[in-house]
């Protein structure tokens, strides 16, 4: 619990290098910029979120990001290549009682899809989840036809723990969620 509370209040300064191009940094309501509320809005970026059922207005995502902000039990992060935010990943919530978090993530900026970007943020977050945070466990989903997000979860080390069947409608049927799941003991393989 205390380790909770001490990174909770410098969260603001937590800048996580990726590479040498790459950081992540958490977001900030300042940081909500027209493209960022472009992508959120955008179909081809939220296809396969629950985030496509709505509509989101600057208001609406300044709310959000400073509801994350503020939280103990999530940290969101914004993905930025040489200084420019291309999408967002974020851990949390977190169970600090279990010690585990949930890890989403998105590119939202379409011509930096396919470039390893995403597994990259992926795999600096769960550096930051097991060795500053000390999490035991990361847990994440993905639609069954999301092909690129199995694919980038598998490349990071995460294995199928689950499937909820028939939990999703998408193009008016029903499909699976696989869940997937990443332990300390993953990360010494």
């Amino acid at each position: 619990m205390e380790l909770k509370r001490s990174m909770y209040k410098k969260k603001e300064n937590i800048q996580l290098i990726v590479n040498s191009n790459c950081q992540l940094r958490i977001l900030t309501k300042k940081d909500v910029s027209d493209d960022y509320i472009f992508w959120i809005n955008d179909f081809d970026v939220t296809k396969y979120t629950e985030q496509r059922f709505r509509s989101h207005t600057k208001l609406d995502v300044e709310n959000f990001v400073d509801e994350k902000f503020n939280s103990e039990s999530d940290y969101l992060f914004g993905i930025y290549l040489d200084e420019k935010h291309i999408g967002n990943i974020k851990l949390g919530s977190i169970k600090w009682d279990h010690m585990i978090g949930t890890v989403s993530y998105f590119i939202g900026d379409k011509s930096f899809w396919g470039k390893g970007i995403a597994s990259a943020a992926i795999k600096r977050v769960i550096k930051f989840a097991l060795s500053d945070l000390k999490l035991k466990k990361i847990n994440a989903g993905y639609y069954e036809n999301n092909i690129r997000s199995a694919k980038v979860l598998e490349k990071c080390g995460f294995f199928i723990e689950g499937v909820k069947r028939s939990d999703i409608i998408f193009d008016g049927e029903r499909i699976n969620l696989i869940l997937v799941g990443f332990t300390e003991e993953d990360a010494n393989r």
